[in-house]
Protein backbone atom coordinates (compact mmCIF):
# COMPACT_ATOMS: atom_id res chain seq x y z
CA UNK A 1 0.00 0.00 0.00
CA UNK A 2 2.58 2.35 1.24
CA UNK A 3 4.88 1.47 -2.17
CA UNK A 4 1.67 2.14 -4.70
CA UNK A 5 1.21 5.22 -2.54
CA UNK A 6 4.51 6.47 -3.16
CA UNK A 7 4.65 5.83 -6.15
CA UNK A 8 1.57 7.57 -7.29
CA UNK A 9 1.84 11.17 -8.76
CA UNK A 10 -0.95 12.36 -7.00
CA UNK A 11 0.02 11.15 -3.86
CA UNK A 12 1.85 14.72 -3.36
CA UNK A 13 -1.16 16.81 -4.11
CA UNK A 14 -3.87 14.91 -2.05
CA UNK A 15 -1.61 14.66 0.75
CA UNK A 16 -1.04 18.30 1.04
CA UNK A 17 -4.10 19.36 0.27
CA UNK A 18 -5.98 17.00 2.71
CA UNK A 19 -3.65 17.92 5.38
CA UNK A 20 -4.09 21.81 4.99
CA UNK A 21 -7.91 21.03 4.93
CA UNK A 22 -7.46 19.41 8.21
CA UNK A 23 -5.64 22.38 9.51
CA UNK A 24 -7.60 24.37 8.51
CA UNK A 25 -10.49 23.07 10.29
CA UNK A 26 -8.89 22.72 13.79
CA UNK A 27 -7.32 26.33 13.73
CA UNK A 28 -11.50 26.96 12.82
CA UNK A 29 -11.82 25.25 16.11
CA UNK A 30 -9.05 25.93 18.01
CA UNK A 31 -7.60 29.48 16.48
CA UNK A 32 -4.11 30.00 17.74
CA UNK A 33 -0.63 30.41 16.65
CA UNK A 34 0.10 26.84 17.02
CA UNK A 35 -3.05 25.96 14.81
CA UNK A 36 -1.91 28.71 11.94
CA UNK A 37 -3.46 26.11 8.92
CA UNK A 38 0.18 26.76 7.12
CA UNK A 39 2.05 25.43 10.11
CA UNK A 40 0.44 22.64 11.39
CA UNK A 41 -0.09 21.45 8.08
CA UNK A 42 3.33 21.21 7.57
CA UNK A 43 3.96 19.09 10.83
CA UNK A 44 0.71 16.93 9.68
CA UNK A 45 2.83 15.99 6.45
CA UNK A 46 6.29 15.76 8.09
CA UNK A 47 4.66 13.13 10.90
CA UNK A 48 3.28 10.86 7.70
CA UNK A 49 6.03 10.36 5.89
CA UNK A 50 7.84 9.99 8.69
CA UNK A 51 5.18 7.11 9.75
CA UNK A 52 5.10 5.98 6.38
CA UNK A 53 8.81 5.76 5.57
CA UNK A 54 8.00 7.92 2.14
CA UNK A 55 10.85 9.78 1.13
CA UNK A 56 10.10 13.21 0.61
CA UNK A 57 11.35 13.26 -3.03
CA UNK A 58 8.90 10.54 -3.65
CA UNK A 59 6.30 13.10 -2.15
CA UNK A 60 7.79 16.00 -3.80
CA UNK A 61 6.97 14.18 -6.95
CA UNK A 62 3.53 15.11 -7.22
CA UNK A 63 3.50 18.33 -4.61
CA UNK A 64 5.80 19.93 -6.85
CA UNK A 65 3.00 20.83 -9.15
CA UNK A 66 1.28 22.70 -6.31
CA UNK A 67 4.24 25.44 -6.73
CA UNK A 68 3.42 26.13 -10.36
CA UNK A 69 0.78 28.28 -8.27
CA UNK A 70 3.23 30.46 -6.59
CA UNK A 71 4.05 33.12 -9.27
CA UNK A 72 0.20 33.83 -10.55
CA UNK A 73 -0.61 33.39 -6.88
CA UNK A 74 1.54 36.28 -6.46
CA UNK A 75 -0.06 38.22 -9.19
CA UNK A 76 -3.35 38.03 -7.82
CA UNK A 77 -2.07 39.90 -4.72
CA UNK A 78 -2.72 42.91 -7.14
CA UNK A 79 -6.76 42.72 -6.61
CA UNK A 80 -6.85 44.09 -3.28
CA UNK A 81 -4.12 46.44 -3.79
CA UNK A 82 -6.09 48.13 -6.47
CA UNK A 83 -9.25 47.95 -3.99
CA UNK A 84 -7.29 50.37 -1.83
CA UNK A 85 -5.35 52.49 -4.63
CA UNK A 86 -6.40 55.98 -3.36
CA UNK A 87 -5.27 55.00 0.38
CA UNK A 88 -2.14 53.95 -1.63
CA UNK A 89 -1.71 57.40 -3.30
CA UNK A 90 -2.22 59.56 -0.11
CA UNK A 91 0.16 57.42 1.78
CA UNK A 92 2.77 56.72 -1.16
CA UNK A 93 5.97 58.18 0.46
CA UNK A 94 5.58 56.86 3.42
CA UNK A 95 4.88 53.55 2.40
CA UNK A 96 7.75 53.21 0.16
CA UNK A 97 10.02 54.65 2.70
CA UNK A 98 8.84 52.01 5.38
CA UNK A 99 9.24 49.13 3.18
CA UNK A 100 12.64 50.06 2.46
CA UNK A 101 13.69 50.28 5.74
CA UNK A 102 12.33 47.13 6.55
CA UNK A 103 14.18 45.86 3.12
CA UNK A 104 17.36 47.11 4.52
CA UNK A 105 17.32 45.84 7.96
CA UNK A 106 16.51 42.15 6.65
CA UNK A 107 18.96 41.89 4.82
CA UNK A 108 21.91 43.53 7.07
CA UNK A 109 20.80 41.15 9.70
CA UNK A 110 21.21 38.15 7.54
CA UNK A 111 25.04 39.23 6.69
CA UNK A 112 25.83 40.12 10.36
CA UNK A 113 24.28 37.30 11.86
CA UNK A 114 26.81 35.32 8.80
CA UNK A 115 29.24 37.32 9.39
CA UNK A 116 29.40 37.13 13.76
CA UNK A 117 28.65 33.17 13.28
CA UNK A 118 31.61 32.56 10.63
CA UNK A 119 28.43 30.58 8.19
CA UNK A 120 30.74 32.35 5.27
CA UNK A 121 28.82 33.93 1.92
CA UNK A 122 27.39 31.17 0.57
CA UNK A 123 24.99 31.47 3.10
CA UNK A 124 25.04 34.56 3.49
CA UNK A 125 23.54 34.67 -0.55
CA UNK A 126 21.31 31.57 0.23
CA UNK A 127 19.52 33.64 3.15
CA UNK A 128 19.61 37.12 2.42
CA UNK A 129 16.34 37.25 0.38
CA UNK A 130 14.67 35.26 3.49
CA UNK A 131 11.61 37.90 3.89
CA UNK A 132 10.78 38.12 0.10
CA UNK A 133 8.45 35.66 -1.40
CA UNK A 134 9.35 31.80 -2.67
CA UNK A 135 9.03 32.92 -6.37
CA UNK A 136 11.56 35.88 -6.34
CA UNK A 137 13.32 34.97 -3.75
CA UNK A 138 14.85 31.89 -5.91
CA UNK A 139 15.48 34.23 -8.46
CA UNK A 140 17.75 36.34 -6.32
CA UNK A 141 19.29 33.19 -4.93
CA UNK A 142 19.79 31.97 -8.66
CA UNK A 143 22.11 35.21 -9.17
CA UNK A 144 23.76 35.29 -5.90
CA UNK A 145 25.32 31.90 -6.25
CA UNK A 146 23.80 30.67 -3.57
CA UNK A 147 22.09 26.89 -2.39
CA UNK A 148 18.21 27.87 -3.16
CA UNK A 149 17.27 24.61 -0.76
CA UNK A 150 18.07 26.38 1.68
CA UNK A 151 16.69 29.46 0.48
CA UNK A 152 13.33 27.76 0.15
CA UNK A 153 13.60 26.56 3.38
CA UNK A 154 14.16 29.53 5.15
CA UNK A 155 11.37 31.10 3.52
CA UNK A 156 9.08 28.98 4.41
CA UNK A 157 10.26 28.97 8.26
CA UNK A 158 10.07 32.68 7.88
CA UNK A 159 6.32 32.81 6.09
CA UNK A 160 5.11 30.29 9.07
CA UNK A 161 6.73 32.23 12.14
CA UNK A 162 5.62 35.10 10.67
CA UNK A 163 1.83 34.28 10.07
CA UNK A 164 1.52 32.23 13.41
CA UNK A 165 2.82 35.21 15.46
CA UNK A 166 2.19 38.40 13.57
CA UNK A 167 -1.21 39.09 15.41
CA UNK A 168 0.82 38.41 18.74
CA UNK A 169 3.07 40.88 17.79
CA UNK A 170 0.59 43.47 16.74
CA UNK A 171 -1.37 43.38 20.47
CA UNK A 172 2.26 43.29 22.14
CA UNK A 173 3.20 46.64 20.64
CA UNK A 174 -0.01 48.08 19.89
CA UNK A 175 0.30 48.59 16.59
CA UNK A 176 -3.46 49.78 16.13
CA UNK A 177 -2.71 50.84 12.36
CA UNK A 178 -3.97 48.61 9.92
CA UNK A 179 -1.36 50.93 7.35
CA UNK A 180 1.27 49.79 9.53
CA UNK A 181 -0.14 46.47 10.25
CA UNK A 182 -0.20 45.65 6.40
CA UNK A 183 2.94 46.58 5.87
CA UNK A 184 5.50 45.03 8.76
CA UNK A 185 3.22 41.46 8.11
CA UNK A 186 4.06 41.57 4.31
CA UNK A 187 7.93 42.79 4.39
CA UNK A 188 8.74 40.74 7.45
CA UNK A 189 6.62 37.22 5.77
CA UNK A 190 5.76 37.53 2.43
CA UNK A 191 2.65 35.36 0.83
CA UNK A 192 2.25 33.11 3.84
CA UNK A 193 1.93 36.31 6.05
CA UNK A 194 -0.21 38.44 3.88
CA UNK A 195 -3.00 35.84 4.07
CA UNK A 196 -2.90 36.04 7.64
CA UNK A 197 -3.19 39.93 6.87
CA UNK A 198 -6.29 39.67 4.75
CA UNK A 199 -8.08 37.26 7.44
CA UNK A 200 -7.21 41.11 9.69
CA UNK A 201 -8.68 43.56 7.31
CA UNK A 202 -8.63 44.40 3.92
CA UNK A 203 -6.16 47.39 4.37
CA UNK A 204 -4.13 45.10 6.04
CA UNK A 205 -4.33 42.66 3.09
CA UNK A 206 -3.87 45.10 0.43
CA UNK A 207 -0.80 46.85 2.03
CA UNK A 208 0.69 43.66 2.40
CA UNK A 209 0.04 42.52 -0.76
CA UNK A 210 2.14 45.75 -1.83
CA UNK A 211 4.63 45.33 0.64
CA UNK A 212 5.34 41.41 -1.18
CA UNK A 213 5.39 42.84 -4.89
CA UNK A 214 7.88 46.14 -3.56
CA UNK A 215 9.93 44.25 -1.13
CA UNK A 216 11.08 41.64 -3.48
CA UNK A 217 11.89 44.38 -6.05
CA UNK A 218 14.08 46.53 -3.39
CA UNK A 219 15.84 43.33 -2.22
CA UNK A 220 16.86 42.35 -6.06
CA UNK A 221 18.32 45.57 -5.72
CA UNK A 222 20.18 45.82 -2.47
CA UNK A 223 21.29 41.69 -1.64
CA UNK A 224 23.60 41.92 -4.49
CA UNK A 225 25.13 45.31 -3.19
CA UNK A 226 25.09 44.38 0.49
CA UNK A 227 26.81 40.76 -0.71
CA UNK A 228 29.35 42.57 -2.36
CA UNK A 229 30.14 45.30 0.16
CA UNK A 230 30.97 42.97 2.52
CA UNK A 231 32.14 39.58 0.83
CA UNK A 232 34.25 40.77 -1.74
Amino acid sequence: MIKFLSSSPYFGVVLTLSMFSLAYLINRRWPSPFTTPLFLATIFIVLVLLETGISYTDYNAGAQYITYFLVPLTVSFAIPMYKQLPLLRRHIWPILLSILIGVICSVLTVIFICIFFELGDIVARSLVSISVTTAIAIGITEKLGGIIALTVSSVIITGILGASVSDIVCRKLNLRSATARGLAIGNASHAAGTTKAMQMGPVEGALSSLAIVLSGLMTALIAPLAIWLFFN
